[in-house]
């Protein structure tokens, strides 16, 4: 399966869809309206138009988000810790809306940093 941002300078494939996307209300990814899909950084392969990426690290600095610098869409997270390395996501908010319906969402608690399962 592959995604894109918007001008389609940065595409990511994944092995296949996955059944659930997690919608974190973190100060970053509530104003991203990112759905997550997490996946093994070995199962993704990310290709790019020469300096279609850019980075943002922020807070306690264990996550670099990746978006496209022409189109703005933010496309991916990978860790920057050790220990945290087999696990990336990407912005399902790329795929068809009708995969995106097709999925659980499940809501966690990042602002409140317990990250906690919220019931909705």
């Amino acid at each position: 399966m592959e995604v894109s941002c918007h001008c389609g300078n940065i595409r990511i494939t994944v092995p296949a869809t996955t059944e659930e996307v997690t919608s974190c209300n973190c100060s970053a990814c509530s104003k991203y309206a990112a759905l997550w899909a997490y996946f093994s950084p070995k199962e993704v392969t990310i290709t790019s138009t020469k300096g279609a990426i850019s980075s943002y690290c922020w807070g306690y600095k264990t996550l670099e988000f990746h978006h496209c610098d022409n189109c703005g869409c933010l496309t991916h997270y990978t860790p920057t810790k050790i220990g945290n390395e087999n696990r990336m996501a990407v912005n399902f908010r790329l795929v068809y809306p009708s995969i995106i319906h097709s999925l659980k969402t499940r809501y966690v608690d990042g602002a409140a940093d317990t990250w906690a399962e919220i019931n909705k």
